[in-house]
């Protein structure tokens, strides 16, 4: 009788053993290849000046704005994981409509700041995200649009420079 229970204990652990080798046996293969999923911004587009052009204080008193004026940003380089961008606009914001980007410099002009638009021309708020812009994975340039527009935030406008700076963050999708 002891030689049987011996038999069944070496059994027993002989066919566990078996079991837990072949719990053991799977085999998972984990392949992936990551890409980087951003673009190059264009030298031209890093630092640009956007001519506004020459507008009437008076012009103001008929139209809170002036007709947009169009940019754009431009994408190079974009990698395979690069499928869209969302750009945001900083700067100094208007005292009298945080929404607009204030204006700078010696003799400025009064009661006007600058408003960026996006492509659909939906005004950006210094700060506030744009909609989605799609990319393709190519070398050439992908040029976003936007505009530039002076608003009026006060009567009356009074004539004098109308500069204001901005810098942009890109947000890769």
């Amino acid at each position: 009788m002891r030689k049987s229970c011996i038999g069944l204990i070496i059994a027993a652990w002989i066919i566990g053993h078996q079991a837990q080798a072949e719990l053991g046996v799977i085999n998972i293969h984990i392949t992936a290849n990551l890409v980087a999923n951003t673009c190059s911004v264009s030298l031209a587009s890093q630092n640009q000046t956007v001519n506004m052009g020459e507008w009437a204080d008076k012009q103001f008193a008929n139209n809170k704005t002036t007709l947009p004026k169009p940019f754009w940003i431009t994408f190079e380089n974009c990698d395979a994981g690069a499928q869209g961008v969302k750009i945001v606009f900083n700067g100094r914001t208007d005292p009298a409509d945080p929404a607009l980007l204030a204006l700078s410099g010696p003799g400025e002009a009064k009661n006007v700041a600058l408003a960026i638009l996006d492509k659909n021309r939906i005004p950006l708020a210094p700060g506030k995200s744009s909609s989605v812009n799609v990319l393709r994975p190519v070398a050439e340039g992908q040029p976003v649009q936007f505009y530039a527009q002076y608003v009026a935030t006060g009567a009356p406008v009074v004539a004098g420079e109308a500069n204001a700076e901005a810098t942009f963050t890109v947000e890769y999708l």
